[in-house]
């Protein structure tokens, strides 16, 4: 739980993606599924790109010395 709140960005992304893949199931002539999925597509693209690595960029695993 304590990743998701660290991590913020990348679960918004995946939240909105979730509830885009509603709208077709939920509202069906307003959504349309290929709309639904390019929307998610963005959605989830935008979350990687701003995620942080957490074991890499301010991580707690050290990098090995040379």
């Amino acid at each position: 739980m304590k990743s998701l709140l660290i991590n913020w960005k990348t679960t918004l992304a995946g939240i909105i993606g979730l509830v885009i893949q509603l709208g077709p199931v939920l509202y069906p002539t307003i959504i349309t599924t290929q709309v639904a999925n390019t929307i998610t597509a963005i959605a989830v693209a935008c979350g990687v790109i701003v995620a942080k690595d957490g074991n890499v960029t301010g991580g707690t695993t050290t990098q090995p010395s040379k």
